[in-house]
């Protein structure tokens, strides 16, 4: 555990499910009875954000893998990013749980120990990754339609490179991941806080700043050239607006996703940069418990993202609404099988009590 912070295990932007590690135990009845809403109400958050995340997410995987007027390039960065979200939810929140209910005593071994929280910080990786792949995508299919543009099999392979980069900035965090011996929890043990402050940065700039720069700059030269389009002169006036109107409605929606991802990123980084930089846990009484919310909001960017296409895409609308009632159908139709297999059932026993055949 770091010298200087005696209280503090897992001290980087990375460490998303140990934020509240190690605070004072020592509180008068009026905090005790706080600190139960407090955690009913984060349970509760928890619950929500992992049963949106977990079915919208798989409902937007299933509507891409067995839609083939789906599978396009656009919408395999979709179906990655939804792949990315439901790691996070899936493997954050079942194990986060447990871990702080047993006051971060860590019970899932070494090994789970290296894996766990990297995988989870891998995962924005992962994410912010597509949304500027899939940014750049739509950049030079708008701005040079007329080159060759990404192939559908070319987009898999780029997905592929996407989880191979994300492993790169996880791998100091991976070596500096041990349970204490003392503490019995999953904590970092960097050298010194020099580095650990090096990481916090590096992490904040590579996962955040850069890629979301990069993002800006691409949809801000996508609506620009959009605008040109529309106010160009009247030949094919009105194809060429309906293209714009059809390429909009795509920028619409990945511009809402980035922008979530944006917005509820942030807190959390903000908040491992004030405590690295400005020693907010001695500063601000109640930081751990407010990092725990951040995280939270980090955790709900997942539930969030299903939803936001859903609402700015009619084409996932319809898929859903197409796929949904495909499974009432199919549930009605086994429904009815049932019960005439049942009347079939009762008039074989009938015929049987009676002597008696039916013509």
């Amino acid at each position: 555990m770091d010298s200087v912070f005696p209280n503090l295990t897992v001290p980087t932007a990375s460490s998303f499910s140990s934020s509240a590690q190690n605070t004072s135990l020592t509180q008068d009845s009026n905090g005790s009875e706080v600190n139960v809403y407090m955690k009913a109400l984060k349970v509760t958050l928890y619950a929500i954000i992992f049963l949106v995340s977990a079915v919208g997410n798989m409902l937007v995987c299933i509507i891409i893998l067995k839609r083939r007027k789906m599978k396009t390039v656009t919408n395999y960065f979709i179906l990655n990013l939804a792949f990315a979200d439901l790691t996070l939810t899936l493997i954050c929140i079942p194990f986060d749980i447990p871990v702080q209910e047993m006051n971060y005593k860590w019970p899932y071994g070494s090994f789970m120990c290296k894996i766990l929280y990297p995988l989870q910080t891998m995962s924005l990786f992962a994410s912010v990754f597509t949304l500027t792949a899939v940014s750049l995508t739509r950049y030079w299919a708008i701005l040079y339609p007329l080159r060759r543009q990404l192939s559908t099999t070319n987009a898999k392979w780029l997905i592929v490179i996407i989880w191979l980069l994300s492993i790169v900035p996880v791998s100091p965090y991976i070596k500096v991941l041990s349970i204490g011996e003392n503490t019995g929890s999953c904590d970092e043990n960097w050298n010194d806080v020099r580095s650990r402050k090096i990481y916090t940065v590096a992490l904040f700039v590579f996962q955040y700043a850069v890629p979301l720069s990069i993002i800006g700059a691409a949809y801000i030269s996508i609506g620009r050239e959009l605008g040109k389009k529309k106010s160009s002169g009247p030949e094919n006036k009105f194809l060429r607006n309906a293209q714009s109107e059809e390429a909009s409605k795509v920028i619409r929606m990945l511009i809402a996703v980035t922008i979530l991802f944006a917005v509820c990123v942030l807190p959390t980084n903000i908040m491992w940069l004030w405590l690295d930089f400005g020693n907010a846990e001695e500063k601000f009484t109640y930081f751990w418990e407010l990092i725990a919310f951040c995280n939270i909001l980090t955790f709900a960017n997942s539930a969030a993202n299903p939803v936001c296409y859903t609402i700015t895409n009619a084409n996932y609308r319809k898929e859903i609404v197409h796929l949904l009632k495909g499974c009432f159908t199919k549930n009605r139709s086994l429904q009815s099988d049932e019960i005439q297999m049942l009347d079939t059932s009762k008039d074989t026993n009938l015929t049987r009590c009676t002597g008696y055949t039916a013509t």
